[in-house]
């Protein structure tokens, strides 16, 4: 079995709104080496989400045209995984992975059971958090999405 390394916190950086069509997406940055991943994972995985949307309609359910993307620069690759709530209240999400020497290219990663580390975690549960309070604890309030969408995570763990 291989040893474990010792846990370092890493930087969760909020990138800001981006918009696709009708949807909006809250993208994130963490990063093993620097304050932000590296700027061609980053654009990369910008350039890619039209096509990651498309994947959403697998499920057949109700999206509210909301996602989060999880850029993240480990060690050995960068992992990006985008997530959006489905259904009310259910999260589907896709993760995909490039290599440092070819950063433009984002391979499918989930289909093998991979879902994302203990730091995107960090990421997934806060706008899980966020999802509950300002969504499902107020379905009613006109601006329930809007204020969803103005909280996001900026810290290191």
């Amino acid at each position: 079995m291989k040893p474990f390394n010792t846990y370092q916190t890493r930087p969760i950086r909020f990138l800001g709104l981006e918009k696709y069509g009708d949807w909006t997406i809250k993208v994130y940055s963490i990063s093993s080496k620097n304050e932000y991943a590296d700027g061609r994972f980053i654009a990369s995985a910008k350039a890619n989400i039209p096509l990651w949307l498309k994947t959403v309609a697998i499920t057949q359910l109700p999206s509210y045209h909301i996602a989060t993307l999880i850029i993240h620069e480990g060690r050995e690759a960068c992992f990006a995984i985008i997530s959006c709530w489905v259904d009310e209240n259910m999260l589907q999400l896709f993760a995909y992975l490039a290599s440092p020497t070819n950063p433009e290219e984002y391979q499918l990663v989930s289909d093998k059971g991979i879902v994302s580390c203990v730091w995107e975690m960090a990421v997934l549960w806060f706008e899980r958090n966020a999802w509950v309070k300002y969504v499902l604890q107020q379905p009613d309030h006109p601006d329930a999405l809007i204020h969803y969408l103005q909280q996001h995570l900026n810290e290191d763990v």
